[in-house]
């Protein structure tokens, strides 16, 4: 069956759902409110989830990208198409993921010195892939928000202020 209505997966700012279907059915069009999805987290990991989304804000041009409906759903920082960062938020936690292609992963066994024994034991037992390495990153327990940074800083540079 061929959906006549393609228009309503049509990207828009922060949402994939477009206006027709809220009208249909108010409750997907409504996204969970930062605090909502703040007290979802937990303290740890909605600290976590806070810095680095106000981060990316401020230094990069990704846009965040809802997959799915209500509180746990993924969230991804894209742009033309490639991801920069995906949150995979649930109950009490929240899992960020970082997909190093062969030179991100050379980039940091280059400047591995930089980073916590945390992050450096996250990277050294994630497998490695022929095109790279999936780094997921768990809060709690890792809450080093400077880590993450710097892992995205290896990703992409951030855009000059």
């Amino acid at each position: 069956m061929v959906c006549e209505d393609r228009h309503i997966f049509k990207k828009r700012r922060g949402n994939l759902v477009n206006d027709v279907v809220k009208e249909k059915i108010p409750e997907i069009g409504k996204e969970p409110s930062e605090e909502e999805i703040y007290k979802f987290l937990g303290k740890q990991a909605g600290n976590m989830w806070r810095k680095i989304a106000n981060y990316l804000n401020e230094n990069y041009e990704f846009e965040p990208v809802r997959s799915g409906e209500g509180l746990d759903a993924t969230i991804r920082y894209r742009r033309s198409g490639k991801t920069l960062l995906t949150f995979y938020p649930k109950k009490g936690e929240l899992t960020i993921l970082i997909i190093f292609g062969k030179k991100e992963v050379e980039n940091f066994k280059n400047s591995k010195a930089e980073f916590s024994s945390e992050m450096v034991d996250i990277f050294v037992n994630t497998k490695q892939y022929h095109d790279g390495r999936w780094l997921h990153i768990k809060t709690p327990p890792f809450n080093k928000f400077e880590d993450v940074k710097k892992l995205l800083t290896i990703k992409k540079k951030p855009k000059r202020g």
